[in-house]
This record gives C-alpha cells, sequence and structure tokens, in this order.
C-alpha cells in the first residue's frame, strides 16, 4: 500500500482521540488523522495528541476539514466507514488500494460528517466487521487487516 491516513472525523472526547492515537501508532503502516475535532479534545487532546506523536516521533495529522484529505495531503480515494454504506470486503479493498494514497475516516461517533463533506467520499462497510462496533476496535480490525495484507503481499 502507498500511504494509508486512518482519520477520526469530529471528536470530543479526550480518551477516545488518545485511544485512536494509540490503536493507529500501534501499527507501522498508518498515519492519523484527526479531522475537526472539538470541545475537551480540541482543547485538551490535541496538545495532549502532539505530546505523545513527538515522543513516539510519529506523525499526526490535525485537520479543520474532510476535504483537506485531498486537498492537502493529496489522497487519491477517500473512504468513509459506516454500517450505510456498499459492503466491500476487507481483503479486496486493500487489493485495490494497494497502490493509491487511500484515506479511510472513521466516525468518533459524537458527530457524524454532513453529506456535503462526504461529497467526493466513497461510502463502504467492510462485511466482516461487527455491526455497532466503536472506532477504536473498527481501527484496530483495519489496521491488522491492511498489516496481513501487507505481510502476504511481501
Amino acid at each position: 500500500m502507498n500511504e494509508l491516513y486512518l482519520a477520526l472525523y469530529s471528536p470530543s472526547s479526550v480518551q477516545r482521540l488518545i485511544d485512536f492515537l494509540k490503536t493507529v501508532y500501534s501499527a507501522s503502516n498508518a498515519i492519523p488523522v484527526i479531522i475537526k475535532p472539538f470541545g475537551a479534545a480540541a482543547q485538551v487532546g490535541v496538545p495532549e495528541a502532539h505530546r505523545i506523536s513527538y515522543k513516539l516521533s510519529k506523525p499526526l495529522i490535525i485537520l479543520p476539514g474532510v476535504s483537506d484529505l485531498k486537498q492537502l495531503l493529496g489522497c487519491e480515494v477517500v473512504y468513509y466507514v459506516s454500517e450505510e454504506g456498499e459492503e466491500v470486503d476487507i481483503y479486496a479493498f486493500f487489493k485495490e488500494a494497494e497502490k493509491k494514497k487511500t484515506a479511510i475516516i472513521l466516525s468518533s461517533g459524537e458527530q457524524e460528517p454532513s453529506r456535503k463533506e462526504l461529497e467526493d467520499v466513497k461510502t463502504l462497510w467492510f462485511k466482516d466487521l461487527p455491526l455497532g462496533a466503536p472506532s477504536i476496535v473498527i481501527a484496530g480490525i483495519i489496521l491488522y487487516e491492511a498489516t496481513r495484507m501487507k505481510n502476504i503481499n511481501h
């Protein structure tokens, strides 16, 4: 896979933001992105996240909007993971995304992106993900499968 950005959309919980960051950092194949943090996550969580990323010498990207994934980071394709999305096999997904700069957006569970924000974004759901799973669990599964696919292909 070229580059994988795993994004958490609009968290307000400091703990959810930090848990997401630690989950992404546990896998070496993704770069964490926080989009539109608000409330305590913006005031306390973002500075703490920067502290953790600096301490671990890992990248961290904070963006004001979904469109910045393409405009600033140059992602070729952006996906939003939602139970209402088209069901996709995770292995087929990673096979297709393998040569592209890809971003996957997960909802923090606190605020969903608007239709306007998702205009140029493909909405999908990975077939074997448990329904109702929190974003941190989904992030862990995605990163595990991405790592597995990378190891199988090399």
